[in-house]
């Protein structure tokens, strides 16, 4: 086991390697590699308050882009796993995180974390059919696009899929939904309860009745996110191009994903409500 400190420690690092561009903080944290091969990949103004990023296995990449923000991790990858987590996202509090099995959490940029929200790819535990004694839960991958909000204490399970501009409220658990943009959903397990909406980042707990009147229309559709073709990157082609791969060939993806600047490069419409015969909802 090698434990990293301070940005003095890292050349003492063996068999994994730590990438750092300008202004670096290392504050009250660690980074532990218990296996080979490994990068943790920092871009210019990446600043660890609190962090515990634990590389478990070999193979494993852990990319945080640049932030205006401190990051608030705890993470954990085991072998062959991604964690990447993309530019300028907001943490009120620590993100708990494990990436394990050989699966990926990719979350994109400016999305809002509340405190105390866990992702994970894993169960972890095995379960089986009683009937095919065959395994009926497979770990998945967790995917999170950009401009995404959530609530305190959500937890999005394997297989989540939350598309651009949409919101996840307090407490919910999500597992293997895709939620498409633009909609809020909520509770245990999760489901939708508004369509067609969008969210922005002004906190109001210090308002007065002034500020409050004059947040009450919004102007432009920067939050708006839909589905484009020309745009789109599919959640399977991310995980098809980091399965199989060195870390130092994770890497190299990654920045291609951390390039792509389209704004609606996660967006997912969402689909039609089918009605029956009286216009009732099916």
């Amino acid at each position: 086991m090698q434990i990293i400190k301070s940005i003095e420690d890292i050349e003492s690092l063996q068999d994994n390697k730590i990438i750092g561009g300008e202004n670096i903080e290392f504050n009250n944290s660690e980074i532990k590699f218990a296996g080979m091969g490994n990068i943790l990949f920092c871009e210019e103004n990446v600043k660890l308050s609190g962090a515990q990023l634990k590389f478990l296995g070999d193979g494993c990449i852990i990319y945080l882009s640049s932030n205006s923000h401190y990051y608030y991790l705890d993470v954990s990858v085991y072998k062959n796993s991604a964690f990447f987590m993309g530019k300028n996202n907001y943490l009120n509090g620590s993100l708990y995180a494990i990436a394990s099995e050989q699966k990926n959490i990719i979350i994109g940029n400016d999305n809002l974390f509340s405190n105390g929200v866990c992702l994970r790819t894993a169960d972890p535990h095995l379960i089986y059919s009683a009937e095919t004694k065959k395994r009926i839960n497979p770990s998945k991958s967790v995917f999170i696009g950009d401009h995404v909000w959530l609530g305190q204490g959500a937890m999005l399970l394997k297989g989540s899929r939350i598309a651009s501009g949409s919101i996840v409220g307090a407490m919910a658990v999500c597992s293997g939904k895709k939620i498409p943009s633009c909609t809020s959903w909520a509770g245990n397990p999760v489901k939708q309860v508004a369509q067609g909406i969008f969210w922005s980042k002004e906190c109001v707990h210090a308002w007065d009745d002034e500020m409050t009147a004059a947040h009450e229309k919004f102007e432009g559709n920067k939050y708006i996110f839909k589905y484009n073709s020309d745009e789109h990157l599919k959640f399977e082609d991310i995980d098809a191009a980091l399965s199989g791969k060195t870390a130092e060939e994770k890497l190299e993806y990654l920045k291609t994903l951390r390039a792509n600047k389209n704004k609606n490069r996660f967006s997912e419409n969402a689909p039609a409500v089918k009605k029956g015969f009286f216009g009732k909802k099916n």
